[in-house]
């Protein structure tokens, strides 16, 4: 993979994040379980996927972006 994927890759999956945030911030208050599944997921695409793909890619990643739930 070249920088151009990885940063493509990067881009689709902190949309897929956002829309997860989404859905989250429409079920909080109704669905206690999925709230939490839709908190998992997330966390785990950011502390696990796109880690993973700045480690291979560092050119990739936002220098000034928080990561939530990640403290490093």
């Amino acid at each position: 993979m070249d920088q151009a994927k990885a940063t493509q890759i990067r881009l689709l999956v902190l949309d897929a994040v956002d829309a997860i945030e989404q859905a989250h911030a429409i079920v909080a208050d109704d669905q206690a379980l999925l709230s939490a599944s839709l908190d998992e997921i997330s966390l785990a695409m950011h502390t696990r996927l796109l880690l993973l793909l700045y480690l291979s890619y560092p050119c990739v990643e936002d220098k000034g972006q928080v990561w939530p739930g990640l403290r490093m």
